[in-house]
This record gives structure tokens, C-alpha cells and sequence, in this order.
């Protein structure tokens, strides 16, 4: 199953693709939203942990949130107003989230925290991840030292924060600079089921229509070795040439 949004750019704007395919438990507990003003456009990706009812309705609130308070006030914003809302909940739910502003002819921001990804694609540098996942994995690897670099990849899908602990503080922040073309967001069951050359592959033949490169993406993911795939969830935001 993919889940499509109608594009509502005219000549000039950013083009927008987007689509999502639940993983094999469901109910699906990613969310994702993409919200217009102007020129300008602003979209989020949320990957809830788990399949609890809570954490489902949070991954489908909380996007349009981010894109919403982002517009006005800036990713950071959004991520912290998104994170209160997890205290409405008797267990607040873990999520992370990726948050991004694109128009044309300026850098693109990016804020997230845990672990969805924001990539970039220009055809003479081919694709870059531009976010770094906050997993323990990654935390080991910067401060555990080489006792326990080797199992650092253990770990790495374990998200050490969450929209929940969203501030200034934890929040992590980016831009991707204006020459670069085409931004995507993801949840991991993108990131983590999608190889590189697959991925390199996709953006070559697709990258002058993102409606058909999230739907490529999302299909794309396979099933790990138990036989278990992930919610996958992509944004695909194509500006118009310098």
C-alpha cells in the first residue's frame, strides 16, 4: 500500500512526492506532513517506536504540528511544540522526527532528533546524508572508545532521544546548501532496508520526478534476514534550478 499527496506546485515552485507503505506489524506508526506557504515549503517525517495505539496517534498529530509552528517559528519550534504534546499521554510515546524548510534559491534548514534522515542528491555529487542518527550506536563510536567500537553497530538501532526530550539542547540542526537540488526525508525503515546502490540508483533515473522516486524508495525496502520490514515512510522535495 502507498500512500500518495497530491502535488499543489506551480511552474517554479518546489515539487513535492510523497509516500509511505506500513511494515509488516501494523497498525503503521509513521507519520508525515507538507505544508505551503508561497514559495516556501516546510515537511516533517515522525517514526513512532512500537505499534502501541499511543504511539500511532502521536506519529499521525504530530507532523503537521511541526510543519505547522515550523512555518512560522523555525524546525526547533516545531520539534519542542511537537515534544509537549507527548506529555498528554500516561507513557509519553518515543518518536523520532526530521523537519525541513525548502524555497527555491535558498539553503535548505534542517532540525531532527532520533533517528529519521534528511539526504541530498545533486547528480555530480551523487547522495548525501546530511543528518547524523542519535543512536547509542553513534554515541559509542564518538565516546566509548576502541574497547567497544565493535559493538557500537549493535546498537545502532536504538534512538538515545526522542520528540519526547526535544529541546534546544538535543535538537540537532543543519542547512543543505542551495545547489543541492533534491532533499529527502525518511523514516529508517527506509534508511535501514534500502542499500546504497539502490538508493544511488533510484535518484539518477528519478530525481526530476519525486512522486515516483518516494514511491520507488518506499517499495524498495526489503525484509530483513527475520523476515521483518519497517514502516517506511519518504518526502521528496524537488526545487527548481538556479
Amino acid at each position: 500500500m502507498v500512500e500518495k499527496a497530491e502535488n499543489a506546485a506551480g511552474a517554479g515552485a518546489v515539487v513535492v512526492g510523497r509516500a509511505q507503505r506500513p511494515g509488516t506489524e501494523p497498525p503503521c506508526a509513521d507519520g508525515a506532513d507538507v505544508q505551503r506557504r508561497g514559495a516556501t515549503v516546510c515537511a516533517a517525517v515522525v517514526d513512532g517506536a512500537g505499534h502501541h495505539p499511543d504511539t500511532v496517534r502521536y506519529a499521525a498529530l504530530t507532523p503537521a504540528m511541526i510543519t505547522h509552528i515550523g512555518m512560522e517559528l523555525g524546525g526547533l519550534a516545531g520539534l519542542m511544540t511537537a515534544g509537549q504534546m507527548a506529555a498528554a499521554y500516561d507513557r509519553p510515546p518515543h518518536a523520532s522526527a526530521v523537519y525541513a524548510c525548502v524555497e527555491p534559491g535558498q539553503p535548505t534548514s534542517v532540525h531532527w532528533i532520533g533517528d529519521c534522515r534528511a539526504y541530498g542528491w545533486r547528480e555530480d555529487t551523487g547522495l548525501t546524508l546530511w543528518s547524523d542518527d542519535q543512536s547509542m550506536g553513534n554515541w559509542l563510536r564518538r565516546n566509548g572508545g576502541a574497547a567497544v567500537a565493535l559493538d557500537a553497530e549493535l546498537h545502532d538501532n536504538w534512538a538515545r532521544l526522542g520528540l519526547a526530550q526535544a529541546s534546544a539542547a538535543t535538537c540537532r540542526q543543519v542547512q543543505i546548501p542551495a545547489e543541492v537540488p533534491l532533499i529527502l526525508l525518511v523514516s529508517d525503515g527506509v534508511s535501514d532496508q534500502v542499500d546504497a546502490k539502490t538508493w544511488a540508483a533510484l535518484c539518477h533515473a528519478l530525481q526530476d520526478d519525486p512522486q515516483g522516486l518516494a514511491d520507488a524508495l518506499v517499495a524498495a525496502a526489503e525484509e530483513d534476514g527475520e523476515g521483518y520490514r519497517d514502516d517506511c515512510t519518504v518526502i521528496a522535495m524537488r526545487r527548481p534550478a538556479l
